[in-house]
C-alpha cells in the first residue's frame, strides 16, 4: 500500500485516468461530440478512423484539471498525423497527466520526502479508406503510471504499473440521399469507436489491479447548411462504459457554426448521471490560414467549478 494520503490511493484505483480526459477544445465546446467528426490529430483519441480523411496536422491541448483544488494537476496532449499516398494516414500522440507533488510519510508519520506522481500514454495510429467515404482506423498505446517510488510504500516496492491497449474505429461519410422524397441529405457522418481494450494495470500486487477505462462510443454529425459563407454542424453521441456495467451511459449533444473559415461558435450539453454532470458546454474557435486556436468552458461534477480548455492546431 502506498504510504501517503487518500487521494493518491484513489489515483491508483483509477485505472489510467489520463485515458478518459478528452482532448480538443473544439470537441469539448461541442459537448464532447467528436466520434463522427475526428477531422484533426485529436481524432487519434476520439476515433482513429477519422484520420483516413486527414492530411498533415498537429494538435496540442493543455489544461489545469481542478484549479480550485490543486493548481499542479495538469494535463497535456500532443498529436500529429501524416498521409502516405496510396496507403493511408499514420499518426502519433502523447498524453501526459501530472498529479503534482506530494509529501510521503510512514505509518508513524515520519517524513520520507517529497515526490511527484504522473501518467503517460504514447500512442501510434493508422487509418485507411477501405472504400470511398468509409474509413477504418486503429491505435496501439502503451500506458505507464508512476504513483510512488519504493521508499514511499509500506511494501518497499515501487507503486508503478503499465499496460498496453488498442482502439478500433469506423467513420462513414454517408453519400447524399433523398429523405422521404422531400429533401436531400448530405454531409452526414456516422462514427463508432471501441477504446482502451487491454489488460488491467497491476501496481504492487495483483490485488491492486485496475481495469482500463474500456468504452464504446457511437454518434453522428450532420451539417444541414454548408456554403462558402459558413457551415452549421449538429452532432450527438452516446458513450457506454465496458468495465463498470452498472454505470450509466453518458449522452452528449453539440453544435457549431463556422463563419468563412475564420471564427466558430460552439455549444453543447453533457448528461452524465453517475458523474453528476448535467450541464452545458460552450466555446469559440479562431482560424488564420493554417493555424487554429480553440477555447472551451466545460462543466465538472456539481461540487467542482467549470474548467477552461485551450488547444491549438496547425494544418500543413
Amino acid at each position: 500500500v502506498i504510504a501517503t494520503a487518500g487521494p493518491l490511493r484513489a489515483q491508483g484505483e483509477s485505472g489510467a485516468a489520463c485515458l478518459i480526459i478528452p482532448p480538443s477544445a473544439r470537441a469539448n465546446g461541442m459537448g464532447q461530440t467528436y466520434v463522427a467528426i475526428s477531422d484533426d490529430a485529436t481524432g487519434i483519441w476520439w476515433n482513429p478512423a477519422g484520420l483516413a480523411f486527414v492530411d498533415k496536422t498537429v494538435d496540442i491541448m493543455y489544461s489545469q484539471l481542478v484549479p480550485e483544488l490543486a493548481s499542479d494537476v495538469k494535463y497535456a496532449y500532443f498529436a500529429g498525423t501524416s498521409k502516405i499516398e496510396g496507403l493511408g494516414t499514420i499518426g502519433a500522440s502523447l498524453i501526459y497527466l501530472g498529479y503534482g507533488d506530494w509529501e510521503a510519510r510512514d505509518p508513524s508519520n515520519n517524513y520520507l520526502g517529497q515526490y511527484s506522481s504522473w501518467e503517460a500514454a504514447p500512442t501510434l495510429s493508422g487509418a485507411v479508406q477501405v472504400v470511398r467515404g468509409l474509413g477504418v482506423g486503429m491505435n496501439v498505446k502503451f500506458i505507464y503510471i508512476d504513483l510512488a517510488p519504493p521508499e514511499a510504500t509500506i511494501e518497499n516496492q515501487a507503486g508503478r504499473g503499465h499496460s498496453v491497449a488498442v482502439d478500433a474505429g469506423v467513420l462513414y461519410k454517408v453519400p447524399e440521399f433523398s429523405a422521404f422524397g422531400v429533401f436531400n441529405v448530405r454531409n452526414l457522418n456516422l462514427g463508432f469507436c471501441l477504446s482502451n481494450l487491454g489488460p488491467s494495470i497491476t501496481f504492487i500486487n495483483t490485488d491492486q489491479a485496475a481495469s482500463l477505462p474500456r468504452n464504446a462510443r457511437l454518434g453522428f454529425a450532420y451539417s444541414p447548411y454548408a456554403s462558402d459563407v459558413g457551415v452549421f454542424t449538429f452532432a450527438a453521441e452516446v458513450n457506454r462504459p465496458l468495465v463498470e456495467f452498472e454505470r450509466s451511459s453518458t449522452y452528449h449533444l453539440g453544435a457549431e457554426f463556422g463563419y468563412i473559415n475564420l471564427i466558430a461558435v460552439r455549444a453543447g450539453y453533457m448528461h452524465d448521471k453517475d458523474g453528476n454532470i448535467m450541464d452545458p458546454t460552450y466555446g469559440m474557435g479562431f482560424s488564420f490560414r493554417r493555424f487554429r486556436l480553440d477555447w472551451a468552458s466545460v462543466p465538472q461534477a456539481k461540487e467542482l467549478g467549470r474548467v477552461q480548455r485551450w488547444s491549438i492546431g496547425v494544418t500543413f
